[in-house]
C-alpha cells in the first residue's frame, strides 16, 4: 500500500493489526502477518492497562452510547468527576484542572498560565528536555533538530531567521548552581521553571530530590512558579500518581505550582490535563485559552475508568516493582555490553551504548526483528521500556534476555 502520510516518522517495517486478547489487558500485539510481539512501546506509554482491557472497553462503550461530545461552554458529569478525581490524587494544593487532548496542548496551557499569573516573560527549561512540538512547547524542548527553523531562544544564534523568538532560557539538567546563577541574573523576569521529574526522551534520567527541592526553593525566593511536566512520567508510571511526589515526597510545602499529564491518562484514549493551584488558575479568565475536543465526555469516562482499574487491580504497586525486578534480573544474568539499567517504576532505560554512540537504533531493530520485542530508543543509546503497569518478572526477563542477545549480536 502506498504511504500517504507525511514522512515525519522513522517507520518500522511492520504493520500492527490487533492486540492478543487478554482479560487483564493485553501486553502483546500481533502484526498483519500473524507474528506476536511483546509491546514495550505501548503507544509511547499510552496504555497503562495494556491493550483492550475489558472493563475499560466497557466503560468507553457505555459512554459512547450515552454522550460522546459536548462543547466546553457546558459541563458534563464525567468531566466534573474526572477533574475531581485528578485534583484529589495529585500533589498540588487546591488544584484546578484544564482538560485538553495531548501533552503538547497541556504544555501550551502551562506556558500561558505562567506568563499571565506572574506578569513575567521568561521560562527556564533544561537541556535534553522534551515538552512537545507545538510552537510554545517546542521552544521549551531542547533538541535543535525539532526546533529549527521555527524558533530561536535566549542565548542562541540559530536559526538566523526564525519564524519566532522565545524567551526560554536553557540550562543543564540537574545543575543547581547554573540555575542559581540564572536566577541571580534574570530572577525578576523568570515566570516559571519547567522540569520533567524524569526526562524520558533524553534516555530516562530521573532528577535527584536535592535538585528538585533546590529548584523549588529558588522559585519561592524569586516569585517564580514550579512547573512539573509529567506527560510521560506521571499518572502512575513511576509507581505513584505523581513522579514529583515519588522523588520529593508528599510535603505540601514542596508541591509544584503547575503540573501537566497526558499519555497514560486516558488508558489509551487521547486526553491531557494541566493542573494549577486555584489562585493561579484564576488568572485564566474567559477566552484566555480553550479547546474543542479537550474534556469531552468520552475522554473523561476513559480517564475515570483508568483510575478505577489502576486502583482496584493494585497497578501502582505493580508499576513500582518493575525497575527493581529488572535490576535484580540484570544482576542474575549480567550482560557486559549493557552500561546501565535506570529509571523509576515502569519507566525504564537500558543503556546499550555510551552517549554519542548510535548503537541503540540497531539494537532496537534487532529486538523487533529477531526477538519479537517492540521498544523505543532514546538518545541513540538507550532502550526505553514503557510496559503496561501489570507487566512483571516474566516479561521483564524476556526483554532483558532479548536485549542482551541483540546488543551482543550488534557488537560482533
Amino acid at each position: 500500500m502506498q504511504e500517504l502520510r507525511w514522512p515525519t516518522y522513522a517507520l518500522r517495517d511492520l504493520v500492527l493489526d490487533a492486540a492478543v486478547p487478554d482479560e487483564r489487558g493485553s501486553l502483546r500485539v500481533r502484526d498483519t502477518q500473524g507474528r506476536v510481539y511483546l509491546d514495550a512501546v505501548n503507544g509511547v506509554g499510552c496504555a497503562p492497562l495494556g491493550h483492550a482491557h475489558p472493563r475499560w472497553v466497557a466503560a468507553v462503550h457505555a459512554q459512547m452510547q450515552r454522550l460522546f461530545a459536548a462543547a466546553n461552554s457546558f459541563t458534563t458529569a464525567p468531566q466534573q468527576q474526572f477533574a475531581a478525581a485528578l485534583a484529589e490524587r495529585m500533589p498540588l494544593v487546591d488544584a484546578r484542572v484544564f482538560i485538553a487532548t495531548t501533552g503538547t496542548e497541556t504544555t501550551e496551557a502551562a506556558i500561558k498560565l505562567a506568563l499571565r499569573a506572574t506578569g513575567r516573560n521568561t521560562i527556564v527549561a533544561f537541556e535534553r528536555a522534551f515538552h512537545g512540538r507545538s510552537l510554545g512547547a517546542l521552544a521549551c524542548t531542547a533538541n535543535t533538530a525539532y526546533r529549527h527553523p521555527y524558533v530561536r531562544c535566549l542565548g542562541e544564534s540559530q536559526p538566523e531567521q526564525p519564524f519566532a523568538t522565545a524567551r526560554v532560557l536553557r540550562l543543564p539538567f540537574g545543575d543547581f548552581e547554573a540555575l542559581r546563577r540564572a536566577f541571580d541574573e534574570h530572577g525578576r523576569d523568570i515566570a516559571a521553571v519547567f522540569v520533567e521529574p524524569v526526562q524520558g526522551e533524553a534516555g530516562v534520567y530521573p532528577a535527584t530530590r536535592e535538585f528538585l527541592v533546590g529548584l523549588h526553593g529558588l522559585c519561592r525566593k524569586y516569585g517564580a512558579l514550579v512547573g512539573a511536566d509529567e506527560v510521560q512520567c506521571g499518572f502512575g508510571r513511576v509507581g505513584v500518581w505523581s513522579a514529583w511526589s515519588r522523588i520529593v515526597g508528599d510535603d505540601p510545602a514542596l508541591s509544584p505550582d503547575l503540573m501537566w499529564i497526558a499519555k497514560a491518562l486516558g488508558g489509551g484514549y487521547p486526553v491531557g490535563v494541566c493542573l494549577a493551584r486555584g489562585e493561579l488558575a484564576a488568572a485564566m479568565g474567559k477566552g484566555t485559552h480553550g479547546t474543542t475536543f479537550g474534556g469531552n465526555p468520552l475522554a473523561c469516562a476513559a480517564g475515570l475508568a483508568t483510575i478505577e482499574i489502576i486502583e482496584s487491580e493494585g497497578l501502582l504497586a505493580a508499576a513500582s516493582g518493575q525497575l527493581p525486578a529488572l535490576q535484580a534480573i540484570a544482576l542474575e544474568e549480567p550482560c557486559a555490553r549493557v552500561h546501565e539499567v535506570r529509571g523509576l517504576g515502569a519507566m525504564i532505560g537500558i543503556q546499550v551504548g555510551r552517549p554519542g554512540e548510535q548503537i541503540g537504533n540497531a539494537v532496537g531493530d534487532r529486538l523487533m526483528r529477531d526477538h519479537g520485542v517492540l521498544a523505543t530508543v532514546c538518545g541513540g543509546h538507550t532502550i526505553r521500556l514503557l510496559l503496561p503497569y501489570r507487566a512483571g518478572p516474566t516479561e521483564l526477563r524476556e526483554v532483558w534476555r532479548a536485549t542482551c542477545r541483540a546488543v551482543e549480536a550488534e557488537g560482533t
